[in-house]
């Protein structure tokens, strides 16, 4: 479905408030900005060190973001997309409470990401029930919207 430059599809129906489609990749450009300047305040304040506990929970995060986009903007699936933004709300939470263990102001920079993905949240769930018939919140085998697996390189030939 076409997107027109929107968040959605054309086809799903948006509440009112969503924030026009121009919006969000500035947003998440400012996001991006915001966690690479807190994630080097982490980096520095643990000694130069990628394995922290802070950092951890940020890449943690980032796994679930990517997960639930794929959910949301690949698959097109509204009712499971509301179910897993949680797992992307409470990972971001964590990662700003981390943060904050290590470095106040790393946390205090992270802190806006968490704002945006409750935005998200109740975005996500707004335009998931709204959009009747409701899709279910977790996957259904053989509802026509899964991916096939695809492993690198498996289709060369051997």
């Amino acid at each position: 479905p076409r997107q027109g430059g929107a968040a959605t599809p054309e086809d799903t129906k948006r509440p009112s408030w969503t924030p026009p489609g121009i919006a969000f990749p500035i947003i998440w450009s400012t996001i991006s900005l915001l966690r690479t300047i807190s994630a080097t305040l982490v980096w520095l304040a643990c000694g130069r060190t990628l394995m922290c506990p802070p950092l951890i929970a940020l890449a943690a995060h980032l796994c679930a973001g990517d997960t639930w986009n794929s959910i949301t903007n690949a698959e097109r699936r509204l009712g499971v997309s509301f179910s897993a933004v949680f797992a992307v709300l409470l990972s971001v939470y964590y990662a700003v409470y981390r943060f904050g263990t290590v470095s106040r102001v790393a946390g205090f920079v992270l802190a806006p990401s968490a704002v945006w993905i409750s935005i998200a949240t109740v975005l996500t769930g707004t335009i998931w029930n709204i959009n009747k018939p409701r899709q279910p919140l977790w996957p259904v085998r053989g509802d026509g919207k899964s991916s096939p697996l695809r492993l690198p390189f498996s289709s060369l030939e051997r």
